[in-house]
């Protein structure tokens, strides 16, 4: 979703924000996953929920990751489809 980091859309609309009216304090950046565990916990818990709604036989083992492990944390009790 968020490529190299070579683009600045995201910096370039957080920064377009009134500063009284951010929610988020930092600007969005690329973060690659190997360098960071928390972004590695959002990564898997992103693609749980992706391949609990999108079943094809090269996810089928993690099917049910997201309703065994995360369905109890989410306040939808699952990942909503948009």
């Amino acid at each position: 979703m968020d490529g190299d980091g070579s683009d600045p859309t995201y910096r370039t609309a957080h920064r377009a924000l009134k500063l009284d009216q951010r929610r988020v304090i930092e600007d969005a950046i690329h973060l690659d996953s190997k360098h960071s565990q928390l972004e590695q916990m959002a990564d898997l818990v992103a693609w749980s929920a992706y391949a609990s709604l999108d079943h094809h036989g090269g996810n089928e083992f993690a099917w049910d990751w997201y309703a065994t492990s995360l369905a109890e944390r989410d306040i939808n009790r699952g990942p909503l489809e948009i």
